[in-house]
């Protein structure tokens, strides 16, 4: 066997060991990522709060919670979800009883789980992300007040 045949079988090789190095790494990364976004067991013994990344639900209690002034992010750590944007809503005639949404602020919405029939707008800085304003409507109501505490 001659030189440039030992080199081209070396580097065949080392070839064939990257692509199943690179391989095995893409797929662990992949397994990685699928767990972090559908979570895991829901009975782990967990102290702090997983965002679910498909949901935008909200209870009663944790929107009396929210107080203005908050940072985006930790209040949706303290929720678990992300809400949805205003085009995604499908009770329409409730997005309605919203004012317009302060200026400067991007919005999410969210149905609270212990009263579905009920939609909560949170609306937030654009520059900062603070917690501009919390507002909940439900259908029959003209408009519900909206409170910051």
């Amino acid at each position: 066997m001659d030189a440039t045949a030992t080199t081209q079988l070396y580097r065949k090789r080392q070839r064939r060991r990257a692509i199943i190095a690179w391989g095995t790494l893409g797929v662990v990364a992949a397994l990685v990522v699928l767990g972090v976004v559908f979570g895991g067991d829901d009975n782990s013994s967990d102290s702090g709060p997983t965002i679910h990344l498909f949901t935008w639900e909200m209870s009663s209690a944790q929107y009396e919670q929210l107080h203005k002034g908050e940072g985006e992010l930790a209040v949706l750590k303290q929720l678990g979800s992300t809400g949805i944007h205003e085009d995604e809503v499908e009770q329409i005639d409730l997005l309605r009883l919203f004012p317009p949404p302060p200026s400067g602020s991007s919005c999410s919405f969210w149905k609270l789980s212990d009263a579905p029939d009920h939609l909560v707008r949170l609306c937030f800085s654009e520059g900062e992300g603070v917690l501009l304003e919390k507002a909940v409507r439900a259908p029959g109501e003209g408009g519900a007040e909206t409170t910051l505490a």
